[in-house]
């Protein structure tokens, strides 16, 4: 297939909707097997690593697509907002739908990660409640609703239903209602070469490193410094303001900046006075002739480039992972199992009933104590 000129960073958009592609075959799988209920969702899950040992890759290589597809999203957006796509007043609604789909790709994450109902996911949804309690009138009124509401059935629902709609409806908007018109397999299509090497990598990362579904085999004793657990950090951005800061600072730095910025971004194109751009069918005469020449006196040099960009995209998301990689994996145990397990307290997979009565454990009302048990539970327990 014919790769037209553009530098690599160009098709980071394209990767992104490859990605939710592969997401949703994966999550398809795993939909066969889960059990959404508190007695049986953890157990469903290790039943893909005790019964279904051969097929397990999948689960790791749902979890590994949604980083990839962090990072496709970080690039893509990077790129837009230097490129000053926002001032083209033609694309007004490709900027403001791209940034409302940041929205309920970060809620496929929170729900994601409670789904296997584990230990981490457990204390996840925990935190939930606490962080939109500090919204000021409304925040304990939601506080209370999410926590009384919560159950897995629904946030399997929000997960495989809800917010896979509204992300379609985004989606259309965002560049299918475009792409129609040009194809959108040969859109897709053109953006297969590029997508191979996070393939490739979400294969060997699926099948080397898995994620932490059973209670180790060795337990290290957390206060000796071995097996210390560490969070993923792309999940933790908005809540770490908590950790540090107390009082109003913590709301303001974790909440409403955030929020404003999210806002400002979107709107931008409404604001902001910005080119009307040039019409598709206004090109001078002979520039269509002379690029489609251009085209095709460079055959050679442009598969240079396309080898070079594919080595330049293998060490881009190599860095950008690497301190994912660094500080998720530095635990030999990878996550809460070194401490909640059957020889060391609560058994990982088994939260306590109760989770929904503070008063049992009140110290879930302190999200600043959550957080620094989270990051640092050899200290703080």
């Amino acid at each position: 297939m014919k790769i037209g000129h553009a530098h690599w960073k160009h098709y980071f958009g394209g990767l992104s909707m490859l990605l939710i592609l592969m997401q949703l075959l994966t999550g398809l799988f795993l939909t066969l097997f889960y059990m959404p209920s508190l007695q049986e969702a953890y157990a469903s899950v290790k039943y893909l690593y005790t019964d279904l040992a051969s097929w397990a890759w999948l689960r790791d290589a749902h979890r590994w697509i949604a980083v990839f597809f962090f990072v496709g999203i970080v690039v893509h957006s990077v790129r837009s907002l230097l490129r000053k796509e926002f001032l083209d007043q033609r694309k007004r609604m490709l900027w403001l739908t791209g940034v409302f789909l940041l929205l309920p790709m970060l809620f496929f994450l929170v729900t994601g990660l409670i789904l296997p109902w584990d230990w981490k996911g457990y204390w996840f949804m925990e935190m939930v409640p606490n962080y939109v309690g500090s919204i000021p009138l409304v925040g304990p009124s939601l506080k209370a609703f999410f926590i009384k509401a919560f159950t897995l059935p629904r946030n399997l629902i929000a997960h495989i239903f809800i917010l896979p709609l509204i992300s379609i409806i985004l989606i259309d908007l965002h560049c299918f209602s475009k792409l129609r018109k040009k194809g959108i397999f040969v859109y897709l299509g053109k953006h297969a070469l590029i997508t191979v090497p996070f393939l490739v990598a979400v294969i060997v990362l699926a099948f080397y490193i898995q994620m932490p579904t059973l209670d180790p085999e060795v337990i290290p004793l957390p206060l000796e410094g071995v097996g210390i657990p560490a969070p993923e950090w792309f999940f933790l951005i908005l809540l770490l303001p908590f950790m540090y800061f107390k009082g109003s600072m913590a709301p303001f730095l974790g909440l409403f900046l955030p929020f404003a910025i999210f806002l400002a971004l979107a709107f931008m194109p409404y604001y902001l006075k910005g080119k009307k751009g040039r019409p598709d069918n206004s090109a001078p005469a002979g520039v269509g002739a002379k690029s489609a020449d251009k085209a095709n006196n460079s055959k050679v040099k442009s598969i240079g480039r396309m080898a070079a960009s594919f080595v330049l995209v293998v060490l881009v998301v190599s860095s950008l992972l690497g301190g994912f990689a660094w500080g998720t994996y530095k635990s030999p145990t990878l996550g809460c199992s070194s401490c909640h397990n059957l020889y060391l307290g609560d058994r990982m997979g088994v939260p306590p009933k109760a989770f929904k009565d503070r008063s049992v454990v009140p110290l879930l009302e302190d999200n600043a104590w959550m957080m620094r048990h989270w990051f640092n539970p050899q200290i703080v327990w």
